[in-house]
């Protein structure tokens, strides 16, 4: 079963890349990028199907480790671009998608993949599933809205000029509502961390360093939230926040329970 994820992991890559190049040559060939957007749905099917298997072999959600959640933030990242892509003109923003799915994805190859059990603070599966799976979905539209805001900021440094990207009003608008759709669940991620925390560890919060760079990344989209229509020097900085917030979820994802120890030290087995 871990090979056949391999492969399908394998497989997604190849068609992400795919994806990163046709749809960056369908810049200056539009007719390419339909050819894009159809190696990203298979992108998508295939990291799906990577996640179904992991989920049967494991018994549980397969989002316990790095390996797992690499791939269902892959899989989001490609999932709220297409929901997002069916409501707005945002489709030549297929490359860059595309290529944050694609690092996720290698990301995921290069973790130890074997099943392993659980660790006790993770022994609660209704909050696993929740929880994580919540996580995941806010980080994912963090993914969006950072890809649409620099669009916007290219578009407005050269006057909406560059054709080869969604106008910079079109991009601020899918920026806006996919921080809209992530900010309560990130919200809510939070809030059900802190109730598993407590249930595992006896403490609603630790001042771990995971739980610190969760509460500055919401900060920053909470700030984003307070400028993001405003006509000013504060609201042409909105994106700049975006791209701000989505270096937070990086790092809340990656660097806080990878590079500090903490409670969450154990989220890279």
């Amino acid at each position: 079963m871990e090979s056949l994820v391999t492969a399908l992991l394998v497989g997604a890559l190849v068609t992400l890349g795919g994806s990163v190049l046709l749809g960056s040559v369908a810049m200056l060939r539009s007719e390419l990028l339909r050819p894009a957007h159809w190696s990203l749905w298979l992108a998508g099917g295939l990291l799906l199907a990577a996640l179904g298997v992991r989920a049967v072999t494991a018994g549980r959600a397969p989002w316990s480790n790095l390996h797992e959640t690499a791939i269902a933030f892959s899989f989001a990242v490609v999932t709220s671009y297409g929901v997002m892509q069916h409501r707005m003109p945002i489709g030549r923003l297929v490359p860059l998608v595309a290529a944050i799915a694609a690092g996720l994805a290698w990301l995921a190859l290069a973790q130890p993949s074997e099943v392993l059990p659980l660790v006790p603070a993770l022994q609660a599966p209704l909050l696993l599933t929740v929880h994580v799976g919540a996580a995941i979905a806010a980080y994912a539209l963090g993914g969006l809205a950072f890809a649409a805001a620099l669009a916007e900021i290219a578009q407005r440094q050269a006057g909406d000029a560059l054709s080869f990207l969604p106008a910079a009003s079109t991009a601020r608008a899918a920026a806006h509502r996919a921080v809209l759709l992530g900010f309560p669940i990130l919200t809510a991620a939070i809030v059900l961390g802190s109730v598993w925390a407590n249930l595992a560890w006896r403490s609603y919060w630790s001042n771990d360093p995971k739980e610190l760079a969760a509460a500055a990344t919401w900060l920053v989209y909470g700030a984003y939230l307070h400028v993001a229509t405003r006509r000013d020097a504060w609201g042409a900085a909105a994106p700049w926040l975006l791209v701000a917030g989505f270096a937070g979820v990086l790092f809340t994802y990656l660097g806080a329970g990878l590079v500090f120890v903490g409670e969450h030290s154990y989220a890279g087995r």
